[in-house]
């Protein structure tokens, strides 16, 4: 049975900032899965309460993958904090890595820092401000951007423009990864992937987390280092075993996705 033990709101008066103050920050527990909603019912975060860092939505799963194309990351971004199930998979299994989350809603840091046992490193910063303004007016680069930011009216308008893409590809090192997780229920998920395309020159694969979920699009600004499937299997293996999470059923899912990028052929 599904109980909820919080319901915060925002009472942060900043003119600068999106009016926060009625969309309330939820937290509910059922069958040890404790879970974050954010202004609906619709699950935006889950974690285990035997296991702080292993990942329950299968979402997350998909986007663990970029560690097959490139395993040491030096830099990743994540734009939205939710429960911050990435955020501590990543300082976990990258011990080397530097993470930088953008939250817009101050109210969700607080509920993550208090319910979600986020890390407390100098390794994994955590800034409140508006994802867009803040690339837009930062230099630097990052090997992985993440971009999984919801509303309550599901993905911000910002986040659907070709403009953003394009932001995000001129803030990647040269071989890095863009991922941005999309609703797979939403019918202009294919123009935002074409639009995805456009900019990164067709190197794109996606796969469907749950069916008619989430799904999770890979834009890569350079081919990945490593093509051939029977490597790439290898490492998920690997990354299977390491972590104690299913992950070849997404692999498979993405690699069908296509058949070749950029001229590569893909031999899976």
């Amino acid at each position: 049975m599904k109980k909820i033990i919080g319901k915060f709101f925002n009472y942060r008066n900043d003119p600068t900032f999106y009016d926060f103050s009625k969309i309330a920050v939820e937290i509910s527990e059922r069958d040890n899965i404790r879970s974050m909603h954010i202004g609906s019912k619709t699950v935006q975060s889950s974690m285990s309460l035997k296991n702080h860092n292993r990942l329950v939505l299968n979402y997350t799963k998909v986007i663990v993958l970029c560690l097959i194309f490139n395993p040491a990351p030096s830099k990743v971004l994540f734009l939205g904090l939710g429960g911050g199930s990435l955020q501590k998979f990543f300082f976990k299994y990258c011990g080397k890595t530097f993470l930088r989350t953008l939250e817009i809603n101050p109210q969700v840091i607080q509920v993550a820092r208090s319910f979600f046992y986020l890390p407390d490193s100098e390794r994994s910063e955590i800034i409140s401000d508006d994802g867009v303004d803040y690339l837009s007016n930062k230099k630097g680069t990052y090997d992985i951007i993440i971009s999984d930011a919801f509303d309550d009216e599901g993905l911000p308008d910002a986040f659907r423009e070709e403009q953003y893409y394009e932001l995000c590809h001129s803030r990647l090192t040269k071989k890095g990864i863009f991922i941005i997780n999309l609703w797979g229920s939403d019918p202009k998920s294919k123009t935002y992937i074409k639009k995805i395309k456009k900019i990164f020159n067709n190197q794109v694969l996606f796969a469907a987390a749950d069916n008619p979920g989430n799904l999770i699009v890979f834009a890569f600004r350079a081919p990945p280092k490593e093509l051939r499937g029977d490597q790439l299997k290898e490492r998920v293996k690997y990354l299977e075993g390491l972590t104690d999470t299913a992950l070849m059923l997404f692999y498979n899912r993405l690699i069908e996705s296509a058949s070749s990028i950029n001229g590569h052929r893909l031999n899976f």
